[in-house]
């Protein structure tokens, strides 16, 4: 019977408390309009990335060049000397080995 009073007691406040409903919609970003670009729009951005990729690959041209021209001298030195020892190498050891051959062949 005490139960029975007790549900009773909260039956009003029960039936008081209705939840609240909200608009789900309202907490939906709603997507910005896309404009569409014209054609002169599109071009003039093409143009400026083909711009800057022509100045890119102007400006590394011209650093390897200048890189090459400051490096020509010791380059060419380099080449000179790896000739002078191949020659060298040749001359002590191809030639003097022909050398030996026909000097064993005549005697």
């Amino acid at each position: 019977m005490v139960i029975s009073l007790i549900k009773i007691s909260f039956l009003p406040l029960i039936i008081m408390f209705r939840p609240k409903l909200t608009n789900f919609a309202d907490f939906v970003v709603k997507p910005k309009p896309v404009i569409p670009k014209t054609k002169i729009e599109v071009q003039t951005d093409i143009n400026w990335y083909l711009n800057i990729l022509v100045l890119l690959v102007i400006v590394i041209g011209s650093i390897y060049l200048y890189q090459r021209y400051k490096y020509k001298a010791r380059h060419e030195q380099e080449t000179k000397e790896k000739i002078k020892k191949f020659d060298n190498y040749l001359n002590e050891y191809y030639i003097n080995d022909m050398l030996a051959k026909q000097n064993n062949n005549t005697t």
